[in-house]
């Protein structure tokens, strides 16, 4: 079995930390081959990413700088003439479809958004199966700034998509949201071509960072570097308690883009909070927290959370998205302490420096929700989504 995986780019992310864990799971089963066609051919260098195996074959439209600049200028001046044609997503897609005839591919597993088109024409052209995993894709349709003419556009997207995908993968209820908006009368959860699956990483070796016995605590938060992540209230709530005498508390944020970088710039921070910029492996950062923090204003299924998880670190996050689920035990313990937004739809203040305080003030709730957060994690770990992710391509190849 030949199956490639479709993915915008290769970065720092979710979306590509869990298709380069699932392939690399893939090619330890007998006879399964994994590609990885990446749309954007500028962003596909994999050296932020965990090492890929050689035998995982990464596969974009051109891989020469110099031929992907030329494409650009062409794409640029034709557009000028014919504003509705885009030269690179026409050659992107004949590229695609060609590869599929000599690369023998068997599935397609889609995981965005701009891959509907084309692996949509490959099941009709090529009667090549796909299926597609919903990270949070056709969100913005729910914004009340949408057109009908958008929302018309998109229903002709999802009507193809819900014709001929092999299974549409969700990881919440949130992610059928766009749909019941298209479909208003319909139940999709409960449709068979829809499954759940959680997204899924390999399980940490699990560690302490600081040692609570001497009264030490380190916080810390990896995620990306927007203004919806709670940044800013994190850093006041973490000034304000080192100000206020709780010195055994260390901070340590890592993101990227300038928005985290101008934060830091703007008043003398305690140096207790240790900002790290970007980081190519979260994994090693976060072992060496006691408690992970995701402070968000608005979340889905944060791979964040599922990284602490794995790491059996603790969590501090606001109760939005699929966090409480992600949370929680089979026996619906909580591996953590979940804060609401306030008023205003951001993280209450008030309540995330409760939360840290606890923390610091009984040193025994991070062993505590350590075990929890180890239980809780069981339902990410990769060889479960391997085991179920695998019925699913050959229940593709059956159809």
């Amino acid at each position: 079995m030949h199956i490639i995986f479709y993915i915008s780019r290769f970065g720092i992310g979710g979306i590509q930390t869990f298709v380069i864990q699932l392939a690399k799971e893939l090619i330890q089963l007998p006879n399964v081959k994994v590609s990885i066609f990446c749309h954007h051919p500028e962003q596909v260098d994999t050296s932020s990413n965990e090492p890929i195996p050689a035998e995982i074959e990464i596969l974009t439209l051109s891989k020469n700088a110099k031929t992907i600049v030329l494409i650009n200028k062409l794409r640029n001046w034709i557009k000028k003439i014919i504003p509705s044609f885009d030269l690179k997503e026409w050659l992107t897609t004949r590229y695609f479809l060609k590869l599929l005839k000599n690369k023998q591919v068997d599935v397609i597993h889609n995981n965005i958004q701009l891959g509907d088109e084309n692996v949509y024409l490959a099941q009709q052209r090529l009667n090549i199966p796909y299926i597609t995993t919903l990270h949070g894709a056709y969100k913005h349709i729910l914004r009340q700034e949408v057109s009908e003419t958008e929302k018309k556009i998109l229903k002709n997207t999802l009507e193809k998509l819900l014709s001929t995908a092999s299974t549409i993968v969700y990881l919440s209820p949130a992610n059928i949201l766009p749909f019941k908006e298209i479909f208003p009368n319909r139940s999709f959860v409960d449709e068979s071509l829809f499954l759940k699956i959680y997204n899924g990483l390999a399980e940490q070796q699990v560690v302490t960072g600081s040692d609570p016995l001497n009264n030490k605590i380190t916080f810390g938060m990896v995620a990306r570097g927007h203004q919806d992540k709670g940044w800013i209230e994190l850093l006041e709530v973490t000034d304000e308690l080192l100000k206020a005498g709780y010195e055994q508390i260390e901070l340590r944020l890592f993101a990227d883009g300038d928005y985290v970088d101008k934060l830091m710039q703007q008043k003398d921070w305690h140096p207790n909070i240790k900002y790290m910029g970007a980081t190519h492996s979260p994994i090693t950062e976060i072992l060496n927290f006691d408690v992970g923090l995701l402070p968000s204003y608005h979340e889905e299924m944060p791979f964040t959370i599922i990284e602490y998880l794995a790491c059996g670190k603790p969590s501090i996050a606001t109760n939005v998205g699929a966090i409480e689920e992600m949370l929680c035990t089979d026996s619906k313990e909580v591996a953590g302490i979940l804060i609401p937004l306030n008023t205003e739809k951001k993280v209450s203040k008030a309540h995330l420096k409760a939360a840290m305080l606890a923390f610091v003030k009984d040193s025994n709730l991070v062993l505590k929700y350590g075990k929890q957060a180890q239980k809780a994690f069981e339902k990410f770990n990769i060889k479960n989504t391997t085991k179920q992710y695998y019925n699913v391509y050959q229940k593709a190849l059956k159809k």
